[in-house]
C-alpha cells in the first residue's frame, strides 16, 4: 500500500461501491460540501501553496477552530507530501511557539479569531509563512482562487504526514510522528470494528486539533463514503448538540463520559428525535455504570462502546462492545483488530489475570517515534512495543481494566492503590459528576488517598465513604474528600491535571 495515501480518501472511483446519494462529505453550520468539491478545493489550495513556495516535507502549523477549511487544508497538505502539525487553539502563544520551533514549522495557517496569537508569534520573530483565513500576509482564499494546475508531487505511504503533539502532562509536549500509512491503519480498523458504512453520519464533537478529532471515526467515515458533521469546537452546549443530532440524522458520535452525562441529564433530552443514533463511543476515562444504564434506557436502539487509545495511536486501541458493557463494567475492553495489546510486568512478561502491569501495544498504526527525541522514543518504543505508561490488569476473559498512570499509583501502608479504579467507583454515585484521586504524604501511612469530587447534588463525606466501603477494600477508600461544583482542572486535550488537583487538596 506504499502508493496509497491519505489523499486517496477523497478520490473515490465511481465503481468503488455505493456512497451516500448526494456524495456529501462534510456538513458545517448549514453548509454541505460534496466529495468532489472537497477534492477540488483541497487540490486548488495545494496548487496555491505550492506556487507560494510550499515543498514536500514542509511542516505547517494549523491554528484553527473546527471549520471546513481545516479539512481542506488537511487533504491539501496530504497531496503536497507535507506534514500537518495541529496546534491547540487553547494554548498560549509561548506554548504554540515551542511546538513550532520544535518541529521546525515553515508555515502557519490561522483564522482571524486566533489572530492575536499569530500576531504575537510574528512580532516575536518566528520565521514562517503565515496564511490567514479572512486576511493576513497571505490570504487563504487568494491561494485557492489564484491556483494554477495541481502540482504533481510523488507521495508515499511511508512519508511523514502528521506530528500529533502530546499534551505534556509529564513534561514538555512531544510530537508523535505519523506517516500516511499509520494514519490509514488507525482509521481502517475502525471501519471493521465499529461497522462504519456509506450510511454513516458521524458528528465530530472534539476539536480537530486533538487526536480524537480527525482520528476517531471521522476519517473512517470519509473512507467509507459517509458524511461527517462538524460541531463548533468551542462552548459545548447540550441543547445545540441534541438539535444537531436530530436535524442531521446523526448515526454515530464520540462523547467523553463527563459530556455524555451532561447530555443525558439535559432537561430537553426527550424533546428531540434521536432514533438515528446507532453508536456512541466514549473514552478518556471509564464510563460510570449509572451512565451506561441511563444511556441504554433513553436510547434503546443505540450501542454504547467504551474506547481507550493514545495520540501515539491507535486512538481506539481497546474497545468494550455493548454486549459486555454490563458484565465487564469498568473495563476498557479488548484489543482492536489492528493491534496486539498485552499487560506486562517490569521484565516484560505477561501478567496473570488480576495482577497489575503496564499496557503495551504493537500495531501498524503506531507512531514512528517522537520527533527529535531519540531517548524518549527508545524508552517508549521498547522492543517494537509501545509502552503506554498506563497500568492495568486483565481478567480471565482477556478484558483490560485500566488502573491509571504508573506515576499516579498510591502506596498506602505498603499497599498499592490505583486512582483510576477509585475514581471510577466514586463517579458511580448518582450525586457525583466526576472525581480525581491523588496521594499525599502521611506520617502514619506513607501516603493516603485524597479525592476532589465534583458534585451534581448535595453529598457528605460520610455518605460517600459508606458508599465506597460497600464497593472497595477499605484501604482503597480515600481518607479525605473535598467537594466542588467546578469542573476538574484539565489539559487542553482533556486530561486531568493531577498536579493542580494535588495543589488544591494540599493541607492549608
Amino acid at each position: 500500500m506504499d502508493s496509497y495515501t491519505v489523499a486517496e480518501l477523497l478520490r473515490k472511483p465511481r465503481l468503488a461501491g455505493r456512497v451516500n446519494e448526494r456524495r456529501i462529505a462534510l456538513t458545517f453550520e448549514g453548509r454541505n460540501v460534496t466529495y468532489d468539491e472537497l477534492d477540488e478545493r483541497s487540490g486548488r489550495l495545494a496548487a496555491g501553496l505550492h506556487a507560494a513556495g510550499f515543498r514536500k516535507g514542509d511542516r505547517v502549523g494549523v491554528l484553527l477552530h473546527n471549520r471546513v477549511e481545516w479539512v481542506e487544508l488537511f487533504f491539501a497538505v496530504a497531496k503536497l507530501g507535507g506534514v500537518v502539525v495541529p496546534l491547540n487553539y487553547l494554548l498560549k502563544p509561548a506554548e504554540v511557539r515551542y511546538i513550532l520551533d520544535d518541529c521546525e514549522a515553515s508555515w502557519v495557517v490561522y483564522e482571524q479569531a486566533l489572530g492575536a496569537t499569530a500576531d504575537e508569534l510574528r512580532a516575536g520573530g518566528h520565521a514562517a509563512r503565515y496564511v490567514g483565513i479572512g486576511g493576513g500576509p497571505l490570504a487563504y482564499e487568494d491561494l485557492v482562487a489564484e491556483a494554477g494546475p495541481p502540482p504533481e508531487v510523488p507521495v508515499s505511504g511511508d512519508d511523514l504526514f502528521l506530528l500529533q503533539y502530546t499534551s505534556g502532562t509529564t513534561g514538555v509536549p512531544k510530537g508523535a510522528m505519523h506517516t500516511h500509512s499509520t494514519v490509514l491503519w488507525n482509521s481502517f480498523h475502525q471501519v471493521v470494528d465499529h461497522g462504519v458504512t456509506a450510511d454513516e453520519v458521524y458528528l465530530v464533537v472534539p476539536a480537530l486539533c486533538w487526536a480524537a478529532g480527525f482520528h476517531d471515526l471521522a476519517l473512517a467515515t470519509l473512507w467509507r463514503g459517509g458524511r461527517v458533521v462538524l460541531s463548533p469546537s468551542t462552548g459545548f452546549d447540550p441543547e445545540r448538540f441534541l438539535a444537531t443530532v436530530a436535524r442531521e440524522r446523526v448515526t454515530s458520535v464520540l462523547l467523553v463520559p463527563t459530556v455524555l452525562k451532561r447530555v443525558l441529564a439535559h432537561p430537553g433530552f426527550g424533546d428531540h428525535d434521536l432514533a438515528s443514533v446507532r453508536l456512541i463511543c466514549s473514552g478518556g476515562e471509564p464510563v460510570p455504570v449509572t451512565a451506561i444504564a441511563d444511556a441504554r434506557r433513553r436510547l434503546p436502539g443505540c450501542d454504547l462502546v467504551q474506547v481507550y487509545g493514545m495520540s501515539e495511536f491507535p486512538t481506539m486501541m481497546l474497545y468494550l462492545d455493548a454486549e459486555h458493557a454490563d458484565a465487564k463494567a469498568g473495563s476498557a475492553g479488548r484489543a482492536c483488530s489492528a493491534a496486539e495489546v498485552r499487560v506486562v510486568d517490569e521484565e516484560g512478561r505477561d501478567t496473570p489475570p488480576g495482577e497489575v502491569g503496564e499496557i503495551v501495544c504493537r500495531s501498524p498504526a503506531t507512531m514512528l517515534g517522537y520527533y527529535g527525541q531519540a531517548a524518549a522514543t527508545a524508552d517508549t518504543l521498547a522492543g517494537g512495543w509501545l509502552r503506554t505508561g498506563d497500568l492495568a490488569h486483565v481478567d480471565e476473559d482477556g478484558f483490560v481494566f485500566v488502573s491509571g498512570r504508573s506515576k499516579d499509583m498510591i502506596i498506602t501502608g505498603g499497599l498499592n492503590v490505583y486512582p483510576a479504579e477509585v475514581e471510577r467507583v466514586i463517579a458511580q454515585h448518582p450525586a457525583v459528576l466526576e472525581a480525581a484521586v491523588v496521594g499525599v504524604a502521611d506520617d502514619d501511612w506513607g501516603e493516603i488517598g485524597v479525592a476532589l469530587v465534583v458534585l451534581r447534588d448535595e453529598l457528605s463525606a460520610a455518605e460517600l465513604t459508606r458508599f465506597l466501603k460497600g464497593e472497595l477494600a477499605g484501604f482503597k477508600v480515600p481518607r479525605r474528600f473535598a467537594f466542588t461544583r467546578a469542573p476538574l482542572p484539565r489539559t487542553t486535550s482533556g486530561k486531568v491535571q493531577k498536579f493542580l488537583v494535588r495543589d488544591t487538596l494540599a493541607p492549608g
